[in-house]
């Protein structure tokens, strides 16, 4: 009798059938259902599938709080029977003629990969076998059913009774037809991807042979190759990986200073508020070694000492900031005049930086009202005379849109809460950029340097209108955006505009930074709460 297909056998075209179904109309239409689909693959390929629990899929894809208590709540069991319809329909139309497919069994979680004539419920049970591996569920909530992976190896058999003889016909099948029908998916299914890619591109005039499926993804660790850079985490002593993925090292480059860590707190406008959590203070410098190119610059900052329930506020601490052969860059600076408040994450950025000429950025210092301060500081390859674009979506997960752009969660907001729907949106080719929102009244200080920038806003109205859990119609949800004080939309009402669950693009150019570096999106309801899906933003810059 043939073994059982590994991962590590037939990972390449397990890998492309997820491609090519994530990016399948079916699963376009369901974002929720495709983030589902994407993190099962991603823990069964990882070598992970004893991660894949009940409580997992509520709390990492499902935003339910560290509190999810399966008993009580049943969203996790409710979205995988969604998804296996989900699949289902798939198979049953664009995914008719695909040799290989992507099958979760009844009462379990984690993806079975099966040839289409052998791809029933029961032959997927068959596929993972008698042979069921069981691991220790999330420490304090109970066992799941039963998930199993394919295993190579002797593993502690399941004691429930089953029928065999079905079981080995099932796995003789696979084995006998697995040679035969594995040319035949990658190819198909490879084409089929590249083709899907360089049309995607074409209006772009760029010629791309493989693109990531448009849609929610759960971004592993980013490698050096795909988060270039440098970064660095100010009077921390261990190293730490953000939300993002992205490796900051700990406190290297330094000369003179202290250093301070502090306990957890809230900090305003902070997607990650590890970052601030450390900083290196007094009269101090960095002298960071550079490979020859532009770079942009970001400094973090935030000011816990003064400032309520403490003492002091504005003036309490200043100090200036300067580099070695281009000169100062932030004058008498005030930390919490520039953020707004204590508490409050700070980021400022400046383009066009390059190494001195002896090949370091040399970074001073200087205290002028008690003692200096930083954070956290990152330098990122540019190009000159112009910012890297900021892609954010109101989520809690990146986004790949249909032209290759990576778009990564929202940062920078204050105020307002997220919120998601469920609607489908019609007339985009990124229903996903519409997956959720931020409602309310709130704002986001985006961080740029000096010249002139595009603003793009992506809005749909997933609650208010007939279609929609709100009901009502025009006029019920109408709000203003401002963009550093001065209005750019006055009484938007987006059902007045597109109707419900349509996307709504507004964008806007030659804005400018305020005198603390940001431009300072401002929502503002006038009737029920503002909202926004996604915000972009473009230096208008050298082309």
């Amino acid at each position: 009798m043939g073994e059982v297909p590994t991962v590590t056998a037939f990972g390449e075209r397990e890998r492309v059938e997820v491609e090519s179904a994530l990016g399948s109309a079916a699963l376009g239409r369901s974002p929720r259902l495709a983030r589902l689909l994407k993190y099962l693959c991603e823990k069964y390929f990882a070598g992970e599938a004893d991660q894949i629990k009940e409580y997992n899929i509520a709390v990492d894809v499902l935003d339910r709080p560290p509190s999810f208590d399966p008993s009580e709540d049943a969203i996790a069991r409710v979205e995988i029977h969604r998804l296996r319809k989900k699949l289902r329909e798939y198979y049953d139309t664009e995914g008719a003629d695909h040799p290989l497919r992507i099958v979760i069994p009844s009462g379990r979680y984690v993806p079975v990969f099966l040839p289409a004539e052998a791809a029933s419920e029961d032959d997927a049970l068959a596929a993972n076998g008698s042979e069921t591996a069981h691991f220790p569920s999330h420490p304090g909530v109970r066992d799941d059913p039963p998930a199993a992976v394919a295993v190579s190896s002797p593993i502690k058999k399941d004691s429930t009774p089953v029928r065999k003889w079905p079981w080995a016909l099932a796995l003789g099948g696979i084995t006998v037809c697995a040679a035969g029908y594995f040319w035949l998916a990658r190819t198909r299914s490879t084409e089929a991807l590249q083709a899907a890619a360089i049309s995607r591109t074409s209006a772009a005039s760029a010629v791309v042979t493989t693109l990531p499926p448009p849609g929610p993804i759960v971004p592993p660790p980013l490698s050096d190759a795909s988060a270039p850079g440098l970064r660095i985490l100010c009077g921390r002593r261990e190293p730490h990986r953000d939300r993002w993925g992205r490796l900051w090292s700990a406190d290297r480059y330094f000369e003179g200073g202290d250093y301070w860590e502090q306990p957890n707190l809230y900090l305003a406008r902070a997607f990650d508020p590890l970052l601030f959590r450390a900083a290196r203070t007094g009269n101090f410098s960095y002298q960071i070694p550079l490979d020859p190119g532009t770079y942009e610059l970001h400094l973090y900052f935030a000011e816990t000492t003064f400032g309520p329930p403490n003492n002091g506020g504005e003036n309490s601490r200043m100090f200036h900031v300067a580099i070695d052969h281009r000169g100062r860059i932030l004058s008498e600076f005030d930390v919490i005049s520039d953020a707004g408040g204590p508490a409050i994450a700070d980021e400022r950025v400046f383009k066009d930086i390059t190494p001195g000429p002896d090949g370091q950025l040399r970074i001073r210092f200087m205290t002028v009202n008690y003692m200096a301060m930083v954070s956290a500081i990152q330098l990122v390859p540019a190009h000159p005379h112009k910012l890297n674009p900021i892609r954010m979506v109101a989520q809690d997960r990146a986004y790949w849109d249909s032209y290759n752009h990576l778009w990564f969660p929202e940062d920078y907001w204050r105020g307002g809460q997220p919120g998601n729907h469920s609607a489908t949106i019609e007339s985009t080719e990124d229903p996903g950029l519409y997956g959720r929102e931020r409602y309310g009244n709130f704002s986001y200080a985006i961080p740029v340097d000096e010249g002139e920038y595009a603003v793009t806003l992506h809005f749909a109205e997933t609650y208010w209108g007939r279609e929609n859990p709100g009901g009502g119609g025009t006029g019920s949800r109408v709000f203003d955006v401002f963009c550093n004080g001065v209005a750019l939309l006055r009484n938007l009402d987006i059902y007045k505009e597109v109707g419900a669950n349509h996307p709504l693009v507004k964008t806007f150019h030659h804005l400018k930074a305020n005198a603390q570096g940001k431009l300072l999106l401002s929502f503002v309801p006038v009737h029920n709460f503002a909202t926004v899906s996604a915000i972009e933003v473009e230096d208008e810059g050298a082309k």
